[in-house]
Formats: structure tokens, C-alpha cells, sequence
């Protein structure tokens, strides 16, 4: 007993220990560097009042790094909002936007100059597992410091993270997750909750530094630029997609994609009938959950496909087809996207296949109206019910070139088929 004691009373002595030292070192960082950094708030012009706030820190005298979704509405509607800056009590000073980065929900910044320490950004990544402490302002209470710990790149993703420890809060977004030195290796981005965090990998962070101009651009030129930045990723995306040799299950009598790119997962749901007379269904999707954003009523990006096999051959034909068609009607596009984003839908619909089997597809698109090389499509083919079966095959693509959204229906058509 006396032994179990002594072991239980060293472990809370190294552990208490441990924390202080964690504690330590997070002390050390925020006094260091607590000057370079400052919050970014988004001022609605009539009012003269806050409306968002971010994070930003310094990494030179007049440039400073925060978060795209942090400055988005001044680049969505220049007229209505403006950039400010505010150090500790300070009085607020402006901000202007250099350069964007929207794919990685970036952005640099011309601050009023600073003088004393700036961050720096670190030359590679920490070992797994390393100490890391992200820093900004959590919820307008000022600025902190959260320690954590470093655990990679975040897995089966499209756009670059780093995945660590500690809770990064709203208000923390644009804000530095740093090394022990105090050398930064990210930018907050996000949470998964439950000391889930997301950073931007500063390997991104130095490449827009790298491509800063000599001017502050005019709003509509930086507008220009998230659309040819759109395009591009969307190129990046896709192209693995349509090259892919697909990898087919069978899911009832249909065929569906198991595998197609790494950053595309899949995963299955069957619901059994609860009661008799009920239809019975089993379902797929495979898709990319990320995206990007341009605005907070418009995203994009984002990849999601769905399949469903319905078996009612409990039921009479006239209530199969009933609730066959109901299903159909509740596809929907993914993404969020406001009037003032995109058009209407235009649609065709036609009969495809053979006369063994017969399907009903639709095919709408609807156009980007700031960028007018990119547009969302929604497919929809479900098989002429049979023998009470069905087969409903669904995608939908977010911010796609016509090349691109034709290329991948021809593939999605060619691939998955009713047995």
C-alpha cells in the first residue's frame, strides 16, 4: 500500500510539474510577443459599430496576417463595411487588404506600423507531437494564450491543416499557433470542438507573403483574384477524379464509387424496415466535407455524391411509387449560396438507358455571378421503378469550369449502373 502511495503521489508530482512547466513556457511566449499581435474587427460603416471580430499578429512593421472568413465581408460588400485594428485599449486604426489567399482562408494586411518583436515564421514543421500554443482572442475577452500539442497534418483532406490540441474559440481565427521559440507554424482556422483545433500550415502562410504587391489592390481586382484562385483549386481538385479508375461495390443492384481519390471518403447507412408495409433502404455517399469560403451565406468547393437502393416489395406498386418518388424530390445542392451569388437553376431531363432498364435523369447548373467561369451542378438519375426496386443516383458539384462539370457527369454516368 505505502508503495502504491508513494507511486500515485510521484505521478501527481510530475504531472503538476509538467503542467507548470507548460505553463511556463505559454507565459513566456504571450509576454514576448503579446505587442505583435492585435484584433481584427470588421466595422459596419453606417453605425460605426463592430460586426465580427478575428485575430491577426504582425510578421513585419507594416504587415500583418489573419484569416480570410475574418475579412470576407469587406471584400463582399466594400461599401458597407471597413478593416480596423485594435492594440490592448488602444484607440482603432484601418487595415487594407494586400493580398488573399481564399482557398486557405488567408489573408495579409497593411497595418499602421509597429515597432518591437514580429513573429516569425518557423522554417518546418514541429515533430509530432511537440508543444505548440496557439494564441488570439477568444469571444472578445482579450488576448490569450492556449498550449497544446502538435499531432500532423489532418488526414483525408483536400486542403492542408494541421491538427492539434487546445481549444481554438471563435474570435481566435487569424491568430498564430507558434512553437516553443515563438516561431510560427500556422493560423488558427477552425475547431472540431473538444480541444479539436484546425491551423493553415505556414508553408501557405509564406507563399502569399511571397506574392504580396507593391500596392494595396482596388476591392473588384482582389475579386479577380479569388475567382482565378477558384478555378485553379477546382482544376487541382477534379482532375485526379476524372483520371481515377473508380473503384465499384455493389450496393443492392446498383454499382457505387469504394474508393476514388484520397480525399474523397465514403461510407454506408441501411435502414430496415420498422414496420411492415414499409420501404426498406440502403444508402451510400462519398464526398469531400470541405470547403471553401467566400461569404457567410456562400460557400463552395465541396464534391458529394449519393446513392440509394429501395427495395418495397411489401408494398402495393401505386404506394412504392409514391414514396419512391418522394425521395427524389428531397435532392438538393450542398452548398449555401444567396440570390446575389448565384442564378437560377436551368434544367434538362431526358430517358437514358436500354430497354432492359430505363432511367429519369435531370441535369441542372446554375451560374457564380462575381465569377462567371464557375458555376454548381446537381445530377439526378433514378431508375423507372421495377418489381417495387428503385436505384437513385445523386451528385452535386460546387464551383466547377462547364469543361470540368460536363467531364465528371460523363464519368458519373459511364461508372455507376443498375445491374
Amino acid at each position: 500500500m505505502f508503495y502504491r502511495r508513494f507511486f500515485i503521489s510521484m505521478a501527481c508530482c510530475f504531472g503538476l510539474a509538467a503542467l507548470q512547466v507548460q505553463a511556463d513556457n505559454a507565459q513566456q511566449v504571450f509576454s514576448q510577443y503579446q505587442d505583435a499581435l492585435l484584433q481584427v474587427q470588421v466595422v459596419e460603416k453606417q453605425t460605426q459599430h463592430k460586426t465580427s471580430i478575428g485575430s491577426g499578429f504582425y510578421i513585419a512593421p507594416e504587415l500583418v496576417i489573419t484569416n480570410y472568413h475574418v475579412v470576407a465581408s469587406r471584400v463582399a460588400t466594400p461599401d458597407s463595411y471597413q478593416l480596423m485594428a485594435k492594440f490592448g485599449d488602444d484607440g482603432l486604426q484601418p487595415l487594407e487588404i494586400l493580398a488573399l489567399d481564399v482557398v486557405n482562408d488567408l489573408a495579409l494586411l497593411k497595418a499602421p506600423a509597429r515597432v518591437g518583436h514580429f513573429f516569425a515564421l518557423a522554417d518546418a514543421l514541429p515533430e509530432q507531437g511537440a508543444e505548440v500554443f496557439s494564441l488570439g482572442n477568444p469571444h472578445d475577452l482579450g488576448m490569450v494564450v492556449v498550449p497544446g500539442t502538435y499531432n500532423g497534418l489532418k488526414q483525408q483532406s483536400f486542403y492542408p491543416r494541421l491538427h492539434v490540441t487546445g481549444s481554438i474559440n471563435p474570435g481566435m481565427s487569424g491568430g498564430p499557433s507558434v512553437n516553443e521559440l515563438g516561431q510560427v507554424v500556422g493560423v488558427n482556422v477552425s475547431t472540431g470542438g473538444n480541444q479539436l483545433g484546425f491551423v493553415v500550415p505556414m508553408a501557405q502562410v509564406k507563399a502569399l507573403v511571397k506574392a504580396q504587391p507593391a500596392e494595396v489592390p482596388a476591392v473588384e481586382l482582389l475579386k479577380t483574384q479569388i475567382g482565378q484562385q477558384l478555378l485553379a483549386n477546382q482544376q487541382q481538385m477534379l482532375e485526379p477524379l476524372l483520371n481515377a479508375n473508380w473503384q465499384m461495390k455493389a450496393l443492392g443492384r446498383g454499382l457505387v464509387p469504394e474508393s476514388i481519390a484520397p480525399y474523397i471518403t465514403c461510407w454506408a447507412r441501411t435502414n430496415p424496415p420498422r414496420v411492415e408495409q414499409e420501404i426498406r433502404a440502403s444508402a451510400a455517399f462519398c464526398g469531400l466535407s470541405e470547403e471553401v469560403f467566400i461569404s457567410h451565406q456562400f460557400t463552395t468547393g465541396k464534391i458529394q455524391m449519393q446513392f440509394e437502393w429501395f427495395d418495397g416489395s411489401a408494398l402495393a406498386m401505386t404506394k412504392f411509387v409514391h414514396h419512391y418518388a418522394n425521395k427524389l424530390k428531397q435532392m438538393r445542392p450542398d452548398n449555401r449560396a444567396s440570390v446575389r451569388d448565384v442564378g437560377e437553376y436551368s434544367c434538362l431531363s431526358d430517358i437514358v438507358g436500354d430497354k432492359h432498364v430505363a432511367a429519369r435523369t435531370i441535369y441542372c447548373v446554375r451560374a457564380y455571378k462575381d465569377y462567371p467561369e464557375l458555376f454548381d451542378v446537381l445530377f439526378l438519375a433514378g431508375t423507372v421503378p421495377a418489381e417495387q426496386q428503385g436505384f437513385v443516383s445523386h451528385f452535386s458539384l460546387a464551383g466547377v469550369s462547364k469543361q470540368n462539370a460536363d467531364a465528371f457527369t460523363r464519368k458519373f454516368m459511364e461508372t455507376v449502373k443498375w445491374q
